[in-house]
């Protein structure tokens, strides 16, 4: 039986190390962290060969005496720690005492400091853990440390460390974060000698953000601050088309230290769900501040991940602050295509298709968006200047009258013919509530798809599809909660062909059925009778609607956590099921209450596919295309 003794110094610190020091990266923010403590305002990184050659991060904070320096290379020794009740406390970064010793065990390792009011520095190296010499020595005041040949002793873990590239990409992410988390100190980054990253002391985060990611990127976020009881945010967010195709920049920071939390990325995605697109992910940069005894932040040994004593609320309050930012900050996607080529007068010079002379012409762009200032849910003094009462109910009703509105006959090659004549004239004057715009007037219907309303100096082209789709999927989900979905039983059951895997979903599924208001019944073999549907839905859509559902939902019975995504789903099928078409021809009364039911919902901007509703172009841009 083997016999039970103490690790040597030697090998328990290398053990250490395989928990802090995973890479060259880990490196360098546990010696960034550090310099924060030490109150720096420069902080400077440079490395070689990835970091694996050289790694060294030089600062200007208070720096250390002899011994401070001798006793910061042993285990848990620390200045940042006294008694167990501090750990409930922590407002510095470093605080384990055991960072420096695991680096030093398997690199060789220099450390140069000075405090600003001592006469000379010291140094002190150490060669995979054992100390070669300690000197007085000539430097700058602050703190300079030098890890070469990192896993120089440890070959097993220098095997596993990836390309020069790809370990410098990790560093520059630890520098990028430490920089966006402390816009106050300055940062810089070299690698063989080249700068990676320089930018200077400022004095806000957007200010920071703008110097590392550049001025698009900044132009394209939208800042909002609030305060929670237990809880402040401010937030740099994207706009809702400032999309990226994954989650590389939704970043999260508390008090200052940088964080990863499913809490945080379930609530981004949560508050931003309905306004990006499936397949690309919002930009978010969170910085959060919370009193330190309402989160552990030593549940890691790289103490990147942390633990809220609250996740409710922390997940609660983080939802609530983003979409109340959202529902102030007006957006609309604006067409806004830049001329290229422009001549002395900023005219432009094209051919006649629009294309630059000599190129090919660029794929259609999606419109860049444009946040305004403003309230969706507190709408101006300029309401409808009619007595029309109509709801979208009215517009969906209208709809089971006019099925397959005819289209104008085909013309032979050479004659005219209007695009679509007005299906009434709309009244000079016709006012309607648009969010908080002011002045508003209804000018025409496009297609029969899109509603085109005029304002001071733009003109709003209003989908009437997503648009009501937008308004009857959140009255659905108010009408869920409060007393239910509305029920119109049919005259004649509707008959369903369905195939045997619909069937067996339909009795798995039967209670969503009936929360979204419709009365199913198994008819026998493949066919289900429609006895009842939801009052918005028109009987003609029924059938389709139903089918959709059934594709639609899980497989599965889903779990008490998956039950009301389930839901959410169904609740938006029904309501683009429901909804008036694209060739359905509104009138006046009809697009004056869409578009004012519209503006009173939630999240006017986009449907619950995160399409957008409502695009903008402005007098200016058309000036500019006709070289006026």
């Amino acid at each position: 039986m083997p016999k039970i003794k103490i690790l040597s110094a030697d090998v328990a610190n290398k053990i250490a190390a395989g928990e802090v020091v995973e890479r060259p990266a880990s490196v360098v923010k546990e010696l960034v962290e550090n310099a924060v403590d030490a109150g720096s305002t420069n902080i400077r990184v440079e490395i070689r060969a990835g970091g694996k050659r050289l790694i060294r991060v030089s600062d200007n904070g208070i720096g250390m005496a002899r011994e401070d320096a001798l006793l910061a290379l042993e285990r848990h020794a620390t200045s940042k720690v006294n008694r167990i009740e501090d750990l409930e406390n922590i407002q510095t970064f470093g605080f384990r005492g055991e960072a420096l010793a695991s680096i030093a065990s398997v690199s060789q390792f220099e450390l140069l400091t000075r405090a600003a009011d001592a006469m000379e520095g010291t140094k002190v190296n150490v060669d995979g853990g054992v100390f070669r010499s300690v000197q007085e020595s000539g430097c700058s005041p602050g703190t300079h440390m030098s890890i070469n040949n990192l896993f120089y002793n440890v070959p097993a873990r220098l095997k596993f460390l990836k390309s020069d590239t790809t370990e410098v990409n990790h560093i520059t992410n630890q520098v990028t974060w430490a920089a966006l988390a402390h816009p106050n100190i300055q940062f810089s980054l070299t690698h063989n000698g080249r700068s990676i990253l320089d930018v200077r002391a400022c004095d806000t985060y957007l200010a920071r953000a703008r110097l590392i990611y550049g001025k698009e990127f900044a132009e394209n976020l939208i800042e909002f601050e609030e305060e929670l009881p237990d809880l402040q945010l401010y937030c740099l967010l994207g706009k809702p088309e400032f999309t990226k195709p994954n989650r590389d920049y939704q970043l999260s920071f508390l008090n200052q230290r940088p964080i990863r939390s499913r809490i945080i990325n379930a609530a981004i995605t949560e508050a931003l769900g309905a306004m990006v697109a499936k397949d690309r992910q919002p930009v978010a940069l969170l910085f959060l501040t919370m009193e330190p005894n309402t989160v552990d932040v030593n549940v890691h040994p790289a103490k990147i991940e942390v633990r809220f004593r609250n996740e409710r609320m922390v997940y609660s309050g983080i939802v609530r602050i983003i979409r109340s930012a959202i529902q102030k900050a007006k957006y609309i996607p604006k067409i806004e295509t830049p001329i290229e080529n422009a001549d002395e007068d900023g005219r432009g010079v094209r051919n006649i298709a629009g294309a630059r002379p000599g190129r090919r012409m660029p794929p259609r762009q999606r419109p860049s968006p444009t946040w305004t200032g403003g309230h969706p849910n507190k709408p101006s003094g300029a309401g409808v200047q009619n007595d029309s009462t109509a709801s979208i109910d009215d517009v969906t009703a209208a709809r089971e009258d006019n099925v397959n509105p005819p289209d104008a006959t085909e013309q032979p090659l050479g004659t005219t013919k209007n695009v679509q004549p007005p299906q009434q004239p709309i009244p000079g004057g016709a006012r309607l509530t648009l969010l908080d715009f002011d002045g508003v007037e209804l000018k025409t219907n496009l297609f029969k798809t899109y509603i085109v309303a005029e304002a001071k100096d733009k003109v709003f082209f209003i989908d009437q599809h997503v648009a009501a789709e937008r308004v009857l999927y959140e009255r659905f989900v108010h009408q869920l909660k409060e007393d239910g979905i509305p029920v119109q039983g049919l005259l004649l059951p509707v008959t369903l062909e369905s195939t045997p895997q619909q069937i067996a979903t339909f009795k798995m599924h039967g209670d969503i059925f009936k929360k979204l208001g419709f009365d199913l019944e198994d008819f026998g073999g493949n066919t289900i009778l429609i006895r009842a549907i939801p009052s918005p839905l028109p009987t003609r859509a029924a059938a389709q609607a139903v089918t959709d559902l059934l594709d639609g939902l899980p497989e599965e019975p889903p779990s008490e956590v998956q039950l009301p995504e389930a839901l959410d789903k169904a609740l938006i099928t029904l309501a683009c099921k429901s909804a008036v078409k694209a060739g359905d021809a509104l009138d006046t009364k009809e697009m004056l209450n869409l578009v004012r039911e519209l503006s009173e919902a939630k999240l006017p901007f986009n449907c619950p596919h995160s399409r957008p509703i409502i695009v903008e172009m402005g007098r200016d841009e058309l000036e500019r295309r006709f070289h006026r």
